[in-house]
């Protein structure tokens, strides 16, 4: 029986190879165009996830910078009050006992 014969579906082995091959090329052209997307997608990922982390180093470098001076500053406040805190115990261990009211 010869390839091109045709069998129970009217097609001939042939046409049914071919229209399977055709079938597989459409499919790996689908399917090469949507790798072509991937990948793109995969670049402008990348591209966007580096500039992401530059951006959360940037920000890790101010917030440590400004917990060092938050700290400082705190120092400061600390050592003020504390001044305060002694002068204003001064004032009242030299301050005179208060007369009652007649």
């Amino acid at each position: 029986m010869p390839n091109d014969q045709p069998n129970g579906s009217g097609q001939s082995r042939l046409d049914r190879m071919e229209c399977l091959m055709n079938m597989l090329i459409e499919d790996h052209v689908r399917f090469d165009e949507e790798h072509k997307r991937l990948l793109t997608a995969q670049v402008i990922m990348t591209d966007r996830i580096d500039k992401l982390a530059i951006e959360v180093e940037k920000t890790s470098v101010s917030v440590r910078e400004g917990m060092r001076e938050l700290r400082e500053a705190g120092k400061h406040a600390d050592e003020r009050l504390n001044a305060l805190i002694a002068v204003v115990d001064d004032l009242v261990r030299k301050r005179p006992p208060q007369q009652p009211s007649a």
